[in-house]
């Protein structure tokens, strides 16, 4: 068995294209080697930010051999009636380049054929890994591509080299005018060299390449910046813990070191928030904090260059960082200068979008917004007061020279401009919070009005981005309302808000008139509804809860997402327990049966003529109110362990005795209302259990 090795060297690739483009590689390869008929061992992709590589062991030396049948004309058509090959079975063996007297005739579906048997020796490896490779190489997707000199080949950046060996030898390979060899680079800095690599074994690649400073294992590097910058952290008796950082930094060096630098004491007092961005964002250096999490004067850099270069690359990061929070410090004193109401009436002047107006115009339905799910929850009149003063200024930081220069500190600077201002400490707080939360994991808000505003600042968004017919489709979602929905479920969620999805999008419909006229109204509130419904399935679904079991809770109602979570999770809890399948059939059967009923009203006790359907129309009556009285607890579980035990009987006795459809209307009519009605207490209030999949029981 032989082994290959590939690496792609290039001009400095992003950070963030290294590690999707490895996965790529390692995904081709796997479909190549299926492709033409091989197999291996293992396969191992790595890189550094000029070199892509791909490893793989345990390649055979050729293809396998195979026999192809290849299907031709039917026998009567192939074969006079002397047996003798016609025309039409010579033409066909000449063109798969057989004998006609060689073929085979076999039965099939549709009667006796003709089959050209061709056994087909398999290439050399060796003669197919450079068409195998250069479709690699081309299909390989990145973010933003670029092309260099005539070609028409695209790259993140452009491709100087290609070492690709098939155990000793040179793979045949030319792309863009560009030779395969055997030689690869060492660190653009620190080495000189040129290094000849003998064979594909990657251990002694990896060892070459290390001894010219280029550590190409991604891991590795990652734990030499750890290792380094929690030794310089040591002292404070903490660590790092920004691995979004780390990781991207990772893929920024080759021979990583760590560095530990300072800043003058006066930017501390610039909001630590801008301090943190302006050393990440901008820089990627590493902010250090005390053990309680409080920010230093200091920071640590990941260089690429040679250690004993310390003092200079201290010193000159120093400068820049210096420059940066010059800036940063002349912006927060301006800003200050002129208070967030301040700036309220020239919200006017930025558009958010022209169907949706300026951003004066957001707030206001912000404002409404907000105040409505606040009354709705009970909010007193002084906290009714502090949610439309936050609501007001909750977009008035968009104006300010930091968040121009630091987009991201958007909802932060406001808060601290808020505190500046004398604002109160929940209006200053919500006006960050209202923008949580960011993205999947992110921390959801802790005060009542940033919650409120939250919600608000959502639901008018999906509201508005669907009435103005920007409605998310594939992987277009210019207006991230996927996550905006994300953001809604966690918060009522985790807050056990009741309250009611359709109420607020219809509030939230009313104030977009200019947008949405009353006449679209309701088909753009079902569009929503959609669009929502999809959502909550899918959060559901990548929690691990049971695709039927979700369908059921939501066939039963979605419109308050914390009563759903609670079903859905009693539901999941029964369906682990001995009674579920009696609980699953008594709402089934009585499903089924029921749905059938077109009447609405009362059981007529005098049309009740047999023992069974008398009895369950009595325990209906006896139930019904008790069954009824766990709900406003959330007493769910109780409530379905108390339903099966007073139905599961007297249901199974009713189907057993009881025949529904006769030819009396009246009668049939009655039956049906009265299996509807124990159906319509389960369904209506827990879940609709016949949509539960018989093989999941």
């Amino acid at each position: 068995m032989s082994n290959l090795l590939l690496e792609i060297g290039t001009e400095e690739i992003p950070a963030g294209y290294i590690v999707p483009a490895l996965k790529q590689m390692e995904e081709l390869f796997a479909e190549q080697v299926k492709k033409n008929r091989l197999c291996f061992d293992t396969i191992h992709t790595t890189g550094t930010p000029r070199r892509l590589v791909l490893f793989a062991s345990g390649l055979p030396q050729n293809q396998e051999d195979i026999v192809q049948e290849i299907k031709g004309p039917s026998a009567k058509v192939a074969f006079d009636e002397s047996g003798v090959p016609t025309k039409a079975a010579v033409g066909f063996a000449s063109s798969q380049g057989v004998k006609a007297e060689d073929m085979i005739v076999k039965d099939t579906s549709k009667g006796e054929y003709c089959f050209a048997v061709k056994e087909i020796e398999g290439k050399k490896i060796f003669d197919l890994l450079p068409e195998m490779l250069t479709s690699i190489i081309t299909s390989i997707n990145f973010p933003k591509s670029m092309r260099w000199k005539s070609d028409k080949l695209y790259f993140a950046r452009p491709i100087r080299t290609i070492m690709a060996l098939f155990d000793k030898d040179i793979v045949n390979l030319e792309l863009n005018g560009i030779k395969a060899g055997r030689s690869t680079n060492g660190h653009q800095f620190l080495s000189d060299n040129v290094i000849e690599i003998p064979c594909a074994d990657y251990e002694k690649y990896k060892e070459r390449l290390k001894s010219e400073k280029v550590i190409v294992e991604i891991e590795e590097r990652r734990e030499i910046i750890r290792k380094e910058i929690n030794s310089l952290l040591s002292v404070y008796n903490t660590t790092m813990k920004d691995e979004e950082l780390l990781n991207e930094v990772t893929n920024l060096v080759e021979f990583p070191g760590a560095v530990k630098c300072g800043f003058e004491d006066e930017f501390l007092a610039i909001p630590s928030e801008v301090v943190v961005t302006s050393m990440k964002d901008h820089q990627r250096y590493f902010p250090v904090k005390d053990k309680d999490g409080k920010l230093l004067p200091e920071f640590i850099v990941i260089t690429d260059r040679d250690s004993a270069d310390g003092e200079i690359i201290k010193k000159g990061n120093e400068r820049v960082l210096r420059a940066r929070l010059a800036d940063a410090n002349f912006f927060w004193n301006e800003d200050k200068k002129i208070t967030l109401h301040d700036r309220l009436k020239d919200l006017e002047g930025v558009v958010f979008h022209e169907d949706m107006g300026s951003y004066l115009d957001r707030s206001k339905r912000i404002g409404d917004l907000a105040c409505f799910i606040a009354e709705t929850l009970g909010f007193s009149s002084d906290k009714l007061a502090l949610v439309k003063r936050a609501s007001s200024l909750c977009k008035t930081d968009l104006l300010t020279e930091m968040v121009g220069e630091f987009p991201k500190l958007q909802g932060i600077m406001g808060r601290e401009y808020a505190f500046e201002h004398g604002e109160d400490e929940e209006v200053a707080q919500s006006i960050a919070e209202h923008y949580l939360p960011r993205y999947a994991d992110d921390i959801l808000p802790e005060t009542e009005i940033g919650t409120v505003l939250s919600l608000a600042d959502k639901f008018d968004l999906i509201a508005g981005c669907f009435a103005a017919g920007l409605i998310p489709t594939g992987s277009q979602d210019p207006y991230g309302l996927r996550r905006q929905s994300q953001g809604i479920i966690r918060i009522l969620e985790k807050k056990s808000l009741c309250l009611s999805l359709k109420d607020i999008f219809e509030k939230s419909l009313s104030n977009l008139t200019n947008v949405c006229p009353d006449g679209d109204s309701s088909k753009v509130y079902g569009q929503i509804i959609d669009f929502l419904k999809d959502r909550i399935n899918n959060t559901y679904l990548e929690r691990g809860y049971r695709y039927d079991i979700i369908e059921s809770a939501m066939k039963s109602g979605f419109d308050n997402i914390s009563d759903l979570l609670c079903r859905l999770e009693v539901i999941t809890k029964i369906s682990k327990t001995t009674i579920w399948q009696k609980l699953v059939a008594v709402v089934e059967r009585t499903f089924n049966i029921g749905k059938n009923c077109t009447i609405h009203g009362e059981v007529n006790e005098d049309l009740l003529e047999e023992e069974e359907e008398r009895k369950l129309w009595a325990v209906y009556n006896k139930e019904k109110e008790n069954l009824l009285a766990y709900f406003p607890t959330g007493k769910y579980e109780e409530f379905s362990l108390a339903y099966n035990e007073a139905f599961a009987k007297p249901i199974h006795d009713f189907f057993e005795k009881v025949f529904v459809n006769v030819e009396d209307e009246n009668i049939k009519n009655n039956r049906l209302l009265l299996v509807k009605k124990v159906n319509e207490l389960y369904v209506e209030n827990i879940a609709n259990l016949a949509f539960i999949v018989e093989n999941d029981r």
